[in-house]
């Protein structure tokens, strides 16, 4: 089945912030969303009820969960708040700016770095692996380059740099040395996904990708990327800059347009394009929806069964894998513009009043 609906259409509900979604992060029963003023707000999924929201100016910039905890980089500190009210617990000042934040399980792992205006370069750049019940510094380490991409890797992390020492590096909780990833070209790193099975996939500013397994060997590498990353189905799947598969038989046939955004559940995949329109696609087994949007996605993030989108207006869209089917299956998606009906239809399945769901 091959159908057509706007985005806004296919959500379980849609949610707002201030200005541009930054960063989004999931757990069991809640999702999170920071935008460029430096608020960060949490919803049920069970209910979209607001749990709680914060003002961190001046910028959220990445977001993790830590067990009880939620930890967000916000400008120049990194600041851990109770998942279930907000409640501020500690804050820590980095120098600079607090680029990103990962939990591997026991410890949080902290990116910053300084814009050095005269030279045009990021320098002072460093990572912190933090204590999240406390706020204790365990380690910080000096880095050459700025971190690019940061992800848990067993007891520790992996980060994509840039110059001038680009390429992907392990650090493990104790171990102050860098570890090159052996065999990884030395490229800046501009961006990194995880698979279900814990393969990685990353790819580099000169349009290379590469796929590890939970070992960081290498199990494949391909040139001309500008998207690479996982199906459903655990394939891992490369895009060139024309939204064409580069090497495998695409399950997303090829679409018009620049690929922006991959990502999957355990049964969907959403594809987004960024031009020539605001477009992409969701697939669910055999199934597949072609979708428009009226705003720019800025970030996605995938977990369990659920997808949620942030675009450049503050609009937050929650994609559920059931509701898809039903939705999917049905085509029950007029040509008309009745966004403001299944706006106030989503409300009444979620019982809330006081978040508008105009469709912007």
């Amino acid at each position: 089945m091959n159908s057509n609906a706007r985005l806004s259409d296919l959500s379980s509900l849609v949610r707002s912030l201030k200005s541009s979604v930054t960063t989004i992060e999931q757990n069991a029963e809640s999702f999170i969303a920071g935008d460029t003023e430096g608020i960060a707000s949490a919803w049920s999924v069970s209910d979209g009820a607001p749990l709680w929201s914060i003002n961190l100016e001046p910028s959220v910039s990445s977001i993790a969960f830590a067990d009880a905890i939620v930890a967000i980089a916000h400008g120049a500190s990194i600041t851990a708040v109770n998942s279930d009210d907000g409640t501020l617990i500690w804050s820590i000042p980095v120098d600079g700016a607090c680029d990103l934040v990962v939990f591997d399980g026991q410890s949080l792992w902290v990116t910053s770095s300084v814009y050095e205006i005269e030279i045009e370069d990021y320098v002072a750049c460093r990572i912190m692996r933090i204590e999240p019940r406390k706020g204790i510094v365990e380690q910080s380490i000096p880095l050459k380059s700025k971190a690019w991409t940061l992800d848990a890797f067993g007891q520790g992390c992996i980060l994509g740099l840039g110059r001038p020492q680009p390429g992907i590096y392990t650090i493990q909780t104790g171990n102050d040395v860098l570890h090159h990833l052996e065999g990884t070209p030395r490229a800046p790193i501009s961006r990194s996904s995880t698979s279900a099975d814990n393969h990685m996939s990353f790819t580099t500013s000169d349009f290379q990708a590469i796929q590890i397994d939970q070992n960081g060997k290498i199990i494949d590498t391909v040139k001309r990327v500008f998207l690479a990353g996982f199906m459903h189905d655990g394939r891992w799947i490369t895009y060139n800059q024309n939204g064409g598969a580069e090497n495998t038989e695409p399950l997303l046939e090829q679409l018009k347009g620049i690929p922006q955004y991959l990502t999957s559940t355990g049964e969907m995949t959403l594809l987004a394009m960024k031009k020539p329109e605001l477009s992409g696609v969701i697939s669910i087994g055999k199934m597949r929806m072609n979708w428009t949007h009226t705003d720019e996605i800025t970030v996605v993030h995938s977990h369990l069964d659920r997808t949620v989108l942030g675009c450049l207006n503050g609009e937050i869209l929650l994609l559920e894998t059931n509701v898809l089917k039903r939705r999917i299956t049905k085509s029950e998606f007029s040509e008309d513009d009745d966004s403001l009906i299944r706006a106030r239809l989503r409300m009444l399945r979620f019982g809330d009043k006081n978040n508008s769901l105009e469709e912007k």
